[in-house]
């Protein structure tokens, strides 16, 4: 049974350490040179950004009161020495808790909250404490009357519902604001109720921009989140597995489609679902229109089915809704409408109906538990059976007492996704079905809590899936750690790949064993920063080099440098056959020479193992750099197999490494 260690270690500072394009199209039907227009990518570069320009908040702000709480944080109401307005901050704390997220919501509010549908931006700030460690302040436009979602909650509470010309006044003013980002290249990729504030006035405001802003062709998809569950696109959520698809801003469209039904319905669809299971509903099920269609007008309805249009291609942008019947009746009214929305948010503030959003709705009560309790032994067969159901309903894990069971379903499943890292965070193990993310964010919080190091311990047999789910353990706990350096964040994903190129194999059931065990040590700061990773292995399968059983292959890396040296036709400058495979991933039972050269993969997994080999800081004495490098590592390896008794393959071996070594 081979085992893969992953040990988190607290350490002190000074220890060094695939995504689709989005496609910004507005519609078949516009003119060609808009749509390559609205293509482009919003120019925002990558820079941390520098304390030392912030400017430091006690000269000018006073936190009143605590008012919410953000994804980094807690959001105050603070007041201004100087004039007495008030505003919201968010307050990020710890400092190393701020990733390419806040810088990207910091460049957004920055350049475009300059719209009246936008939450106005005054000002980002830097407040120093040694102790703590120092916190960013992002002060906001404080919007006193809530969110929509919670406007609609409270009238459903006291018998009431949003009247349809509030609700086009509504939609027309987040399609304003949804227009003003998509003109500037950005999906906002987390529209919903929450993300809509209100002001006591009745105005009507889009925030958060964190989601909103990996929009570059490389970080698209790289540890962040892409939306809400309830609210996301079928495109959106297609994307995590299906590599060549891309989505483009009517993503948006989407999201306020179903923000639509929020308003009427006060929730979203499947909200009686947890989110895990939506995400398997949304892409599959039919596009989903109001609870009692009948209760509302035909323009009501016949907008929500222009937003939900599965096929984005066939969606109309922001642009194309605002002249639909349903919002223009909202267009030369706005101010009447704007009272008496005012008047609705007054009036639900002196009733004190506060109404709280679910962080995370319960789960249906099931035949199917999560848990098979450890207070007794249940008999094999029921233990059995039980997974057995489970994994006919695509439940893959179990918890059994403290182990969490993992089967492996010989499929893509859509649920590593950042979104899910997000929803698995600091939460309890039963507020979530089983998932390899809680283990990972269990191990951390044990690690953070108790400052003590923290060990998880794959085991399976060979297909059981402990290459993936070591993969997965260390994407969820680089999500938590939360690097800075998204370098470092790129080395630590890529060890795994990278070593189990030089370990895993092709065996008679597994195309993918590995074929010795790993010992990973992720490090981390007293805060919880990740700050680097080191690999070992250990009962390497070494006879597989010199010889493997029948129908059985070397390890992968051979394979891998051969191909990518056939097709870049440099194998006679390394004095590697072109006829024939070399003896060491030759076989007398299979045609490898046409399987080898024909291969695609290999060819891909070389170019991909020579770029991580480059981005990994490697010690001198191992560098495999250079093709030099990597074409003699073969001969080497047989090298020292037949040195211990010549034979008349030592010659030839001999001389073509003097010639390379130049020795």
């Amino acid at each position: 049974m081979l085992l893969l260690q992953t040990v988190l270690r607290r350490a002190s500072l000074d220890i060094s350490s695939l995504s689709p394009r989005p496609d910004f199209g507005d519609g078949r039907a516009e003119a060609a040179q808009t749509r390559r227009s609205l293509y482009g990518l919003y120019p925002y570069k990558s820079s941390m950004i520098g304390m030392e320009n912030l400017g430091d908040p006690s000269g000018n702000w006073d936190i009143v009161e605590t008012i919410g709480k953000g994804t980094y944080g807690k959001v105050y109401r603070v007041t201004n020495k100087k004039d007495g307005s008030q505003a919201a901050v968010k307050v990020l704390d710890p400092i190393n808790d701020v990733d390419e997220e806040i810088e990207a919501e910091y460049n957004i509010l920055r350049s475009l909250s300059n719209h009246p549908n936008v939450v106005k931006f005054f000002g980002m700030f830097y407040k120093s404490d040694n102790q703590a460690g120092g916190q960013l302040w992002l002060v906001l436009e404080l919007c006193n009357g809530g969110s929509v979602t919670e406007l609609i909650k409270g009238l459903l509470i006291r018998g009431q519902r949003l009247q349809e010309p509030v609700i086009s006044y509504i939609l027309y003013s987040a399609l304003l604001g949804l227009q003003h980002l998509h003109n500037n290249r950005i999906i906002h990729r987390d529209v919903k109720g929450n993300n809509i504030l209100l002001t006591t006035e009745g105005g009507v405001k889009l925030v958060d921009f964190g989601v909103s802003a990996q929009l570059t062709s490389a970080r698209l998809r790289r540890n962040t989140s892409v939306g809400t569950p309830f609210w996301m696109a079928p495109e959106v959520i297609a994307c995590e597995q299906q590599y060549d698809y891309s989505y483009d801003a009517r993503c948006d469209v989407w999201s306020l489609g179903i923000t639509a039904i929020e308003l009427a319905d006060g929730d979203p669809p499947l909200a009686e679902m947890h989110p895990v299971k939506a995400l398997f509903k949304i892409p599959r099920n039919p596009s989903p229109t109001l609870r009692n269609p009948e209760e509302w007008c035909r323009s009501f309805n016949y907008f929500i089915s222009q937003c939900l249009i599965k096929d984005f291609e066939a969606r109309p942008s922001v642009t194309h809704l605002l002249e639909h019947p349903f919002i223009k009746q909202a267009q030369g009214k706005d101010v009447a409408l704007q009272q008496q929305l005012a008047a609705l948010i007054l009036e639900q503030q002196e009733a004190g109906c506060k109404t709280k959003t679910k962080s995370s709705l319960n789960l249906p009560l099931t035949e199917s538990l999560d848990v098979v309790p450890a207070l007794f032994t249940p008999e094999c067969e029921t233990i059995i059976s039980h997974l057995q159901k489970r994994y006919d309903e695509l439940q893959v894990y179990t918890y059994v007492g403290d182990i969490l069971i993992a089967l492996n379903p010989f499929q893509n499943l859509s649920i590593y996704s950042p979104q899910f890292s997000k929803l698995y965070h600091g939460m309890k193990r039963a507020d979530n079905p089983p998932h390899i993310f809680a283990t990972a964010d269990a191990a951390y919080r044990g690690m953070v809590t108790f400052c003590k190091d923290q060990c998880i311990i794959i085991s399976g047999e060979s297909g059981a899936g402990k290459t993936e789910s070591a993969h997965l353990i260390v994407q969820h706990l680089t999500f938590l750690g939360k690097a800075n350096n998204r370098t470092l964040r790129e080395k630590i994903l890529q060890v795994n790949p990278l070593v189990e190129a030089f370990g895993n194999a092709c065996t008679a059931i597994n195309d993918n064993s590995s074929r010795f065990g790993k010992y990973l040590e992720m490090k981390f700061t007293p805060t919880g920063a990740v700050i680097g990773a080191k690999i070992s292995e250990y009962l390497l399968e070494k006879s597989r080099v010199i010889k493997q059983a029948t129908g059985e292959k070397n390890f992968h890396i051979f394979y891998y440098i051969y191909a990518g040296l056939y097709h870049q036709d440099k194998l006679k400058t390394y004095s590697l056959p072109d006829r024939t495979p070399p003896r060491y991933i030759d076989s007398q039972h299979r045609t490898v020479m046409q399987d080898i050269v024909s291969s695609k993969l290999y060819k891909e997994l070389f170019g991909r193992r020579s770029d991580r080999m480059r981005g990994i800081t490697c010690k001198p004495d191992f560098s495999l750099q250079s093709h030099e490098a990597r074409a003699l590592k073969p001969h080497l390896l047989i090298l020292n197999v037949l040195c211990a008794k010549m034979t008349p393959h030592s010659t030839p071996l001999l001389s073509i490494l003097s010639n390379k070594l130049n020795v």
